[in-house]
C-alpha cells in the first residue's frame, strides 16, 4: 500500500539525518549495513523493512520480504558492493559549454534551431520497446529534432521512472544500442537516474545505486563519455559515491537533478553539501551536469571546476507560445504571443534560447565568477 502522506510530510518524516536522530535499532544486525549505513529518521521504525508495502505479489521493489525474487535481483547486479565494477579508461573531455538547452521534439518548426550544443532525452533517442535507436544516422537525428547537424549533443538520462527503468530491462541488448549511439557522435550522456525513494526499503536504494554504476561503466566501455549520476538518499550514500570516485580517476564528471526530492527547499542544501563533499574529496578537478533548479549553480561552482546546466525552460515556454523579455539581470519575464506559421515559432525559439542562455550566464555564471 502506498504511503498516503504528502511529499512534504514524507520528507520531514523519512529523510535521513544522523545529526538529529538515532540510527534505527534494527539496522545493527542487518547484513547490508556496510553498504547502507543505516537509517536515522524522525519516524519510529525498527529498520527499513518497516517501509515494506506488504504486497509482495504486486510489488517491484527490491525487498528481503520477497526472498526468491530478492536473491535474483541481488544476483543480477553481483551484489551491492561498488568495488566490483570493472575499471574503464574514461572518455570524458571537458567541454566549452555551460548552459545546454533541452529540445523535446521538432514538431511545428520549420528550420534548425540556432545553437552549438543541445540536450535530448535518452528515451526520445532510444526506442526501448524495439531495443534500437529511433534514428539510424546523425543526420536523421538532427533533422527530427531540427537542430544543426554539427551541434554537440548531450543525452540526459534524467526522467520519470517509467521512461528510464526500461533501459535496465534491455539487458544484453544494451551493447548493440550503445555501439549505435557511439556512431551518432554523442558528446556526453548522463547515466539514468534510477530512483531512490524515501518510503521504500533501503535495499531498493542499494540496487538502484549499483545499477547506476553499472550502466555508467557500460557507456564508458562503449566509448561514450558518461556523467555518473550520484543519486543519494543518505549521507552514507554520498560517502560511498565519494570513495568510488576517489578511487577511479577515469571519472571526470558527475550529474544530479534538482527537480524532485533534491529540489525541495527543505532538502536541497543537504544534496548540495553532499555533492560539494564529493568534489572536495575527489583529489582532482571535477565537473557536474545539473538539471532542475538553476539556483544551485552558484553554490556548486564553488566546489566544481565546471557546472553544466541543462535548461528546459526556453523550449517549454516556446511551445506554450511565451516570449522572453529581460528586466535587468535579475528577472526574465515570459509573455504570451500568437504564431501563425512555423517560421514564427522558429524565430520565437531562437529568441527564447538566446535570452534564457544569456540570462542564466549573467545570473549564475558571470556573476558567480566575479564574486570569487
Amino acid at each position: 500500500m502506498l504511503d498516503p502522506r504528502s511529499t512534504d510530510v514524507l520528507i520531514r518524516s523519512l529523510s535521513d539525518d544522523p545529526y538529529r536522530y538515532p540510527r534505527a535499532l534494527g539496522c545493527m544486525n542487518c547484513p547490508s549495513l556496510r553498504f547502507c549505513g543505516g537509517l536515522a529518521v524522525r519516524d519510529s521504525i525498527w529498520d527499513c523493512t518497516d517501509l515494506c508495502c506488504g504486497e509482495p505479489d504486486s510489488c517491484s521493489s527490491v525487498c528481503v520480504k520477497k526472498p526468491a525474487v530478492y536473491i535474483e535481483q541481488n544476483r543480477e547486479i553481483t551484489g551491492f558492493d561498488l568495488s566490483n565494477i570493472p575499471r574503464v579508461l574514461g572518455n570524458y573531455r571537458q567541454g566549452d559549454y555551460q548552459v545546454v538547452p533541452m529540445i523535446y521534439h521538432g514538431t511545428s518548426r520549420h528550420r534548425a534551431a540556432s545553437g552549438s550544443v543541445f540536450a535530448l532525452r535518452l528515451h526520445d533517442v532510444v526506442d526501448f520497446s524495439q531495443a534500437k535507436l529511433r534514428y539510424s544516422t546523425r543526420e536523421a537525428l538532427t533533422a527530427a529534432f531540427k537542430i544543426d547537424v554539427s551541434a554537440k549533443i548531450v543525452l540526459s538520462g534524467v526522467d520519470h521512472d517509467e521512461r528510464i527503468e526500461p533501459w535496465w530491462t534491455l539487458q544484453d541488448r544494451r551493447t548493440s544500442i550503445l555501439d549505435d549511439l557511439r556512431e551518432l557522435g554523442i558528446d556526453l550522456v548522463t547515466a539514468p537516474n534510477f530512483s531512490l525513494l524515501l518510503d521504500k526499503p533501503r535495499t531498493d536504494d542499494l540496487h538502484a545505486i549499483k545499477r547506476i554504476a553499472i550502466v555508467w561503466r557500460e557507456f564508458e566501455q562503449s566509448g561514450i563519455a558518461c556523467a555518473l549520476h550520484v543519486n543519494s538518499r543518505t549521507l552514507h550514500d554520498f560517502e560511498r559515491w565519494s570513495r568510488f570516485i576517489q578511487e577511479r580517476d577515469e571519472i571526470g564528471i558527475i550529474s544530479y537533478e534538482f527537480i524532485t526530492g533534491a529540489g525541495k527547499r527543505a532538502r536541497r542544501q543537504f544534496h548540495i553539501d553532499g555533492l560539494s563533499r564529493i568534489a572536495q574529496q575527489s583529489g582532482r578537478p571535477l565537473d557536474i551536469v545539473v538539471r532542475g533548479d538553476p539556483d544551485v549553480v552558484t553554490q556548486l561552482r564553488q566546489s566544481f571546476r565546471r557546472v553544466v546546466y541543462i535548461d528546459t525552460m526556453a523550449y517549454m515556454k516556446t511551445i506554450k507560445r511565451r516570449r522572453a523579455s529581460r528586466s535587468g539581470n535579475a528577472k526574465l519575464g515570459w509573455h504570451p504571443v500568437k504564431t501563425a506559421t512555423p517560421a514564427e515559432l522558429d524565430d520565437l525559439l531562437d529568441h527564447n534560447l538566446s535570452e534564457q542562455t544569456l540570462f542564466l550566464r549573467d545570473r549564475f555564471y558571470d556573476q558567480a565568477k566575479a564574486s570569487i
